[in-house]
């Protein structure tokens, strides 16, 4: 009988353990560096953050890739989303001067933009990607978290 007790008090112990998912994640790590996600935004995976007016994503590239990459990454966008010409432009990424791709797209809900930063911050090549609903033309127009990574001012 005792046996019989420690055999369902352990299977209702399991069975509220293996009921629980894990907690979402609520920071996203770029460069060593860790940032809180604003109320409301998901980490899409460990690159990426949806919030609700934009998009990030965070990609770590070699010294090479970085010659030619985000060109060509911005052009293939800009090609599938059917967008505007590229604008370029220069930025920093996390303090560091960088350059910059930006272009506007229609969509159902209205216009979207694209800003398509590249350089070494931290001594990592890295390129952000940003989707928002505002032609980011200052800093202030990039939304507060994405603004973490990539600014249009120092």
């Amino acid at each position: 009988m005792k046996a019989f007790s420690l055999l369902l008090l352990f299977s209702a112990v399991a069975s509220l353990a293996f009921g629980q998912s894990p907690a979402a994640p609520t920071r996203i790590d770029f460069c060593g560096q860790q940032y809180e996600l604003p109320a409301g935004a998901v980490l899409e995976s460990p690159y990426e953050v949806k919030g609700d007016k934009f998009d990030i994503t965070l990609i770590y590239l070699n010294y090479n890739a970085l010659s030619t990459a985000p060109a060509e990454f911005a052009k293939q966008r800009r090609k599938k989303m059917k967008g505007e010409p590229l604008q370029e432009i220069t930025c920093f990424i996390q303090d560091s001067p960088a350059k910059a791709y930006k272009f506007g797209y229609r969509t159902e809900a209205g216009m979207a933009y694209e800003l398509i930063a590249y350089g070494v911050t931290k001594g990592q090549p890295v390129l952000v990607q940003i989707t928002t609903d505002i032609d980011p033309y200052q800093s202030t127009d990039i939304p507060a978290f994405a603004r973490q990574f990539v600014h249009l001012a120092k």
